[in-house]
């Protein structure tokens, strides 16, 4: 029987969430537990010599009754209210997206602080850089060139909700709107192999599409081994090489048992495109294939999938916060999208999150002002910068890439394992062209360079090419307009880079060899060079991280916090959610639930579901006081399987979890109203 009052529907579907997805959960993890692996003896040393240090930092931070976060959810909330907090003077190091975006939750939720931004150049953003380019074609003549990343990929197959947390900030700065969905050629995509560029397979099922994929497949070398290595991934692997392997490996070795040539020439190239990193140093474990890993060590069938718990936090979050319904409206839209961008790539985003920053009575950014040391005192850190105007600040918030952070602390060596951290430099070279027709032959997104490409063919260490002009989002003046990256992992242990100028010839040489582009053809260029741009998360991460936390512990007693690409995912969506954990953990001074509705709503059904089960009634702190505090939990605590069908907002959500249609509508009234009560009930 249909149910007559329109807040049943969404407690009936939180209820079938919680119930028949997450009931295999219990079991699996019961099993996982008795497996767990030890940690090494030297980390147990290090983490009960620690133990008395981490008590005692947490009972300076109002409101936060453990290390670990283990009070309930209620035993916080009465914590936080019957606290009164001193005013706290905060600084955030770095103004890249990860600052912009806890700076953005700190102004709105630690109503107590002062928040300073300190930014080394004279604009912030970070690497989210565009610039209006002059193309000597007259008055107006000019172009818009992106020296970082100019769209996002939505979230629609992923197992995280990192996603959740960029629309949240688009509900806030009301982007929502602006928002453009690219199609077409930005869904064609290529790899530069052996010597020619090979389009990859589009998602597309069309009749074309699959002829394309088989005559590519019988002729291209490409995807030598590729069946091989497909039989492999797709077997549940009892393979006791596997279940030896270390609990990091680098992604070749990991996978080079069976396929080694897909690994060579496919995820190289993608592994370029991404981190600009070597496919012999990175941890599989840390970057996009992170799935395959828990596949491989822990096999479970297609109709699950390996969940971090704290995915399931962000999304009760972000779904009890002040934004519900704009949030499923945009997540639900993109579930049928695979980019989004706004008119001028991501300047928008950048430009809105500024503003409204600035906009702020409780923030003040401080530009031209690198930090050059910082230092822990008895009640504050000191922090020093190159314009003489640094200070005294309860809690730090480091953004920074953690390799430059441990050179700053002092007193020096305060924080060794953040000091073997490394990260890649990367030149970016912007071309334009007036010939509009340079890319008529190979539409698309680009093409990406793999290691396995002979040095004769790519001796300038190009990593890929942009197309850019297949990319606008708004009228430009026609042309031909391409983005070279240039160095990453190639140019590790180098003293000196090119010049720009050098850098400039050498892009040109590479579109001239790979597309056929004449030095003849007149063209407009500028360059960057972006060191540290791409922290690299190598064999052995994890465990450095949980050095980390200690030594930060240690050496700042709590009062600095860290976050960013360095310590979790790379790219612009997870960098947000870095930020958004930071803030909103520094901001409140306890782990999750930062949002809640005791009436009804996802934590309610989440706290009742592990009452029910005989589970912990809490959520877990993965930030703590020092943003590492994920790193010292048991992998098998902080992971879980689920039914793939139990997510929201994703390709495979079935339809009777959807609140909305194709395009963002509400499907009935009921629907909107099942949001709107909890709404009204919370008093939103």
């Amino acid at each position: 029987m249909a149910s007559k009052h329109p807040e049943e529907l969404f407690i009936a579907l939180l209820r079938s969430a919680y119930g028949n997805s997450c009931r295999r959960v219990v079991n699996r993890r019961h099993r996982l537990l008795a497996s767990k692996l030890p940690s090494t003896r030297a980390l147990s040393v290090l983490r009960n010599s620690s133990a008395r240090t981490a008590r005692s930092i947490d009972q300076l931070e109002p409101g936060h009754g453990g290390c670990r976060g283990n009070a309930t959810a209620a035993t916080r909330e009465k914590s936080t209210k019957s606290t009164v907090r001193p005013p706290r003077n905060i600084a955030v190091l770095g103004g890249g997206i990860t600052g912009l975006t806890a700076a953005h939750y700190l102004a709105r939720h630690a109503t107590n602080a002062h928040i300073t931004i300190y930014e080394s150049s004279d604009r912030l953003g970070g690497w989210l850089d565009g610039k209006t380019v002059d193309i000597g074609q007259g008055e107006g003549s000019s172009v818009l060139v992106q020296r970082g990343p100019r769209m996002l990929r939505s979230g629609a197959t992923s197992n995280k909700y990192d996603d959740l947390v960029l629309y949240d900030v688009l509900a806030n700065l009301d982007l929502q709107d602006k928002v453009l969905y690219p199609e077409g050629a930005a869904n064609s995509r290529y790899v530069y192999y052996p010597d020619h560029l090979v389009k990859l397979p589009s998602a597309e099922p069309t009749l074309d599409n699959v002829v394309d994929m088989i005559r590519s497949y019988f002729t291209e070398p490409l995807w030598n081994g590729c069946f091989w290595a497909y039989m492999y991934w797709r077997q549940a692997s009892s393979d006791p090489e596997i279940k030896r392997a270390q609990m990091q490996t680098p992604i070749k070795v990991k996978t080079n048992k069976r396929n080694g040539e897909p690994i060579q020439n496919i995820v190289s190239a993608m592994l370029h495109g991404i981190y600009g990193g070597d496919i012999w140093k990175l941890s599989a474990k840390h970057t996009i294939f992170d799935r395959f890993w828990y596949q491989d060590r822990d096999p479970i069938s297609d109709s699950l999938l390996w969940m971090a718990r704290k995915e399931w936090s962000v999304k009760n979050d972000i779904l009890e916060g002040p934004n519900l319904q704009h949030v499923i409206k945009m997540a639900e839209k993109l579930r049928t999208k695979n980019l989004l961008a706004f008119e001028d790539g991501l300047v928008t985003l950048v430009d809105k999150l500024v503003a409204d920053l600035a906009g702020q009575e409780n923030v003040t950014i401080k530009y031209n002002a690198p930090v050059t040391s910082l230092a822990n005192k008895e009640n504050y850190v000191e922090i020093s910068s190159t314009d003489g105007n640094g200070g005294k600040y309860d809690q730090v918030l480091s953004t920074l890439f953690s390799g430059q952070l441990a050179r700053l602390t002092q007193p020096a060596n305060a924080l060794p394992s953040l000091a073997k951290t490394k990260a890649v430099t990367i030149m970016v070279v912007n071309l334009w062209y007036p010939n509009p027709d340079l890319l008529k032959a190979n539409l698309g997104f680009g093409y990406l360079i793999p290691q396995s490409v002979a040095e004769e063919e790519n001796s300038e260490c190009a990593l890929g090419v942009l197309f850019d002009s297949c990319l606008e989002t708004r009228p430009e003046t026609p042309g031909t307009k391409l983005t070279v990256m240039l160095g990453g992992h190639y140019w590790d242990n180098w003293t000196f880079y090119p010049s720009e100028e050098t850098a400039i010839q050498m892009a040109k040489s590479v579109v001239r060899r790979h597309l056929g582009i004449p030095e003849s053809e007149k063209v407009t260029a500028s360059a960057k060079l972006c060191r540290e741009c791409l922290p690299q998360q190598t064999v052995g991460h994890r465990e450095r991280m949980t050095k980390a936390h200690y030594e930060l512990l240690g050496a700042f007693k709590g009062k600095l916090m860290v976050a960013g690409p360095s310590y979790t995912n790379i790219g612009v969506i997870p960098a947000m959610r870095a930020g958004f954990d930071a803030g909103m953990r520094m901001a409140k001074g306890h782990g999750p639930p930062w949002f809640r509705n005791d009436e009804m709503g996802h934590w309610s059904y989440y706290m009742s579901w592990h009452r029910a089960q005989g589970l912990p009634e809490a959520a877990p702190d993965h930030v703590g006081s020092t943003g590492l505090e994920w790193a010292t939990e048991s992998e098998h605590d902080s992971m879980w399987t689920m039914e793939k069908t139990a997510m929201y907002f994703r390709q495979w959500t079935p339809e009777d979890r959807v609140w909305t249609d194709g395009e963002g509508n509400w499907k009935s009234e009921a629907a909107r109203g099942s949001v709107k009560k909890e709404l009204d009930d919370s008093g939103r």
